[in-house]
């Protein structure tokens, strides 16, 4: 298999493990694009396709579905994926191709100011200057009325092309109560730092003294604090106030990578990370039964971008490890196989749940193979050994690559078992597997794409993504 699939291929094939197959699944022109977002890292390299591909269908989608579809998908990139560049880039195809009016779209999505200078700087990638509509430049200038004077000093500088104050200039936001001072010093380069664990340091602060305010102060963020867990052991603070820290982790924008990280600098603080992701994430419970079944396959061990350290299978354990705080009742299956004999093989796991999870994927990974993912010879296992008949819903996570469908089979998954059954997708590429009957294939990543289950379930279709 050739790592990076470079030709342009037709929607009526799919892409399947780096290969050309008819195989895929079906899918409507929208469910296409929006399979090619929402687990996007845009402008990055994923496994399958290169950057420029995946922009390439993108753009290429977008002038086969309604300008409004384009700006619904890129709320829900942004506010329920927590992705950057991809809902900006959506809006950016959504005025172009549709002449749709972004200006509200763009006021919600860019909701820190650098996301003012990464459109910016997509505009003139796309058309070789800053020139945008009237419909962009009010969605720009609207964007500010909800930034602060410490977002306005923590993002003024900037290595881009483009800065803030160039932002400023050129769409002539109006003031308001909350920036008008900030905007008038932005504007004479008179702004103050921001108070940020950053500019301390930069500013020759004693680093233990700098984290030790801010924690007392409560002005280090949420993510600050997970990306700070190594430096703060390192700059001397004491056990007890790094567990303290940990405690004031509270945030709508986390995702479960983000507490993966954190882990892994600081796995001496493996318990407590733990605790501070259950708060984060369980809110809602899923009730019921859930069997959540976790593809180990070869192909899950590739980083997800060509920028990135994580792999697929560090977004499906990560999955897995918020899953065991959000679905009430879970069975956790591990799954994968043999290539050569195609014959999948399965285990349950009843042991550590959380991040722990990940002290033992090498043994899970062993002891199953590495070979692909059987879905259908998983059904049926779990059918002979009595799990499915008390599960209200099953739920698989994998990078879409069926080994049975690959080769030709025409025996799909049982799924009739369940209340509802899901494929969770986390690859990239654009095609992948619908076979048998399932209630839905979900793309993405995040812990959303369990509470849009939940949504599901409760014939509560997600339109409104702003969070209160």
């Amino acid at each position: 298999m050739s790592k990076l699939n470079s030709k342009k291929t037709g929607f009526a094939s799919g892409i399947i493990a780096g290969k050309q197959t008819n195989a895929a699944g079906k899918y409507s022109d929208y469910e296409l694009l929006r399979r090619v977002t929402l687990a996007n890292l845009l402008f990055e390299s994923d496994y399958y396709q290169p950057a420029d591909e995946i922009m390439a269908q993108i753009e290429n989608l977008c002038y086969k579905v309604t300008g409004q579809q384009i700006i619904d998908l890129a709320l829900e990139c942004r506010f329920e994926q927590k992705l950057r560049h991809t809902p900006l880039w959506l809006l950016i195809l959504a005025n172009d191709i549709h002449n749709a009016n972004v200006k509200d779209a763009i006021a919600r999505v860019a909701n820190r100011p650098d996301m003012t200078m990464d459109l910016l700087q997509m505009l003139k990638a796309r058309n070789g200057s800053y020139k945008m509509s009237k419909s962009v430049k009010k969605g720009l200038a609207k964007a500010f009325d909800q930034y602060d004077e410490y977002q306005i000093a923590k993002y003024r500088k900037s290595n881009m092309e483009v800065s803030l104050i160039d932002v400023v200039n050129l769409v002539h936001p109006k003031p308001t109560p909350e920036n008008e001072k900030a905007l008038k010093a932005l504007v004479e380069d008179t702004l103050k730092p921001a108070n940020t664990w950053e500019v301390a340091l930069s500013q020759g602060a004693d680093k233990k003294e700098t984290f030790e305010r801010m924690l007392t102060e409560k002005s280090l963020g949420s993510l600050a604090i997970l990306r700070n867990l190594r430096n703060m052991t390192e700059a001397g603070l004491s056990r007890k106030t790094i567990r303290e820290a940990i405690t004031q982790v509270k945030s709508n924008w986390l995702t479960p990578l983000n507490f993966l990280a954190a882990q892994r600098n600081a796995p001496e603080y493996t318990a407590y990370i733990n605790n501070a992701m259950e708060n984060c994430f369980s809110q809602e419970k899923i009730a019921g039964t859930t069997i959540l079944a976790i593809d180990v396959s070869g192909s899950m061990g590739q980083v997800t971008s060509s920028n990135s350290k994580f792999s697929r299978m560090d977004l499906a354990f990560a999955m897995a490890a918020v899953g065991s705080y959000i679905f009430e009742d879970l069975i956790l299956v591990f799954t994968a196989g043999s290539d050569y004999s195609r014959k999948g093989k399965h285990m349950i796991w009843d042991s550590t749940k959380g991040l722990g999870i990940f002290k033992y994927y090498k043994k899970i990974y062993s002891e199953l193979g590495g070979g692909g993912i059987f879905t259908y010879q998983l059904c049926e296992w779990l059918k002979e050994k009595g799990y499915a008949k008390d599960a209200d819903r099953l739920v698989v996570i994998s990078d879409s690559q069926d080994i049975d469908a690959q080769y030709g089979s025409k025996r799909k998954p049982d799924t009739a078992p369940y209340k509802t059954s899901y494929i969770i997708d986390i690859s990239t590429h654009t095609h992948g597997i619908k076979t048998g009957n399932w209630t839905a294939e979900i793309n993405g990543w995040s812990d959303r794409v369990f509470h849009y289950i939940k949504a599901l379930e409760n014939q509560n279709l997600l339109t409104e993504y702003v969070p209160e």
